[in-house]
């Protein structure tokens, strides 16, 4: 069946009889989200794969305080930074395969078309697909409810920094975008941080190249790490997992063959 605009009337129709499961693919979260599941029981598990990407949040793309209260509700969310699907799926009878983020506009305001899916393969073939992100490569990274408050001070920090024209209700594409500050609103960019991802953020700015590697990366941070936390035995897999955080942050992007790119930078 085709599910053209407002989207919102199928989801709030299939959740009338939800009962044990929704699971969610979407880029951009609104408080819309927040209020349509407001009717559903505790018993019911769901699961919400998105983006974390600093730009989308400052901009006002994604709502943060909306992923963040559901984060609450549910413990965690996942976060993959190259994220384009919308995908809605309810007690792995129902699913919506669609244009529609699960924001005001997108299940309103914007022209949207999908299509429904009852066939059960398909949709337990859908289910694993959103937990392993499509096929990505690496997989979706959790983001607890102390991880995305880490996150607060950041996101502030961002957009007070970003043109007033940049904060956007909708952006122009969904990829990654660079970002970059004048020196001193970066440094304090670096600061909003805290621990290990403020070490590691410290650490690439003392790489010149715009594009490096693992190696790259130990080197510069080494040092940091060792002054910070003495004690800590395995820096180089702390440092990987950080990157990975980074990347969900649309800071660096993985370009293969062990390489990074910058994306955040002082101008």
């Amino acid at each position: 069946m085709i599910v053209v605009s407002p989207t919102d009337r199928w989801l709030k129709s299939a959740l009338d009889d939800c009962t044990s499961s929704l699971s969610i693919s979407s880029p951009f979260v609104g408080d819309y989200l927040n209020a349509t599941i407001a009717r559903l029981k505790e018993k019911v598990s769901i699961r919400l794969l998105t983006r974390t990407l600093l730009t989308d949040f400052a901009r006002n793309a994604s709502d943060f305080d909306a992923v963040y209260s559901l984060a609450q509700r549910i413990g965690s969310v996942l976060s993959l930074s190259s994220l384009h699907a919308k995908v809605y799926i309810v007690d792995r009878k129902r699913a919506l395969i669609t244009s529609a983020n699960a924001t005001f506009s997108g299940m309103y305001r914007n022209r949207e078309c999908g299509f429904e899916i009852t066939d059960r393969a398909d949709i337990r073939e859908l289910d694993q697909l959103i937990d392993c992100g499509f096929g990505s490569t690496p997989r979706p990274q959790v983001w607890t409810v102390e991880d995305l408050e880490e996150l607060r001070a950041p996101v502030e920090r961002l957009r007070s920094s970003l043109p007033r024209v940049a904060i956007l209700p909708e952006p122009a594409t969904e990829a990654p975008t660079p970002i970059q500050l004048p020196r001193r609103q970066y440094e304090q960019l670096v600061e909003s941080f805290s621990g290990w991802l403020q070490l590691t953020m410290e650490g690439l700015s003392r790489i010149r190249s715009e594009t490096f590697t693992m190696d790259q990366v130990v080197t510069a941070c080494a040092p940091l790490a060792a002054s910070r936390y003495p004690n800590n035995r395995h820096v180089r897999e702390k440092l990987r997992q950080q990157m990975q955080r980074l990347r969900d942050l649309g800071l660096i992007l993985f370009v293969g063959r062990g390489r990074y790119e910058r994306l955040a930078s002082p101008s």
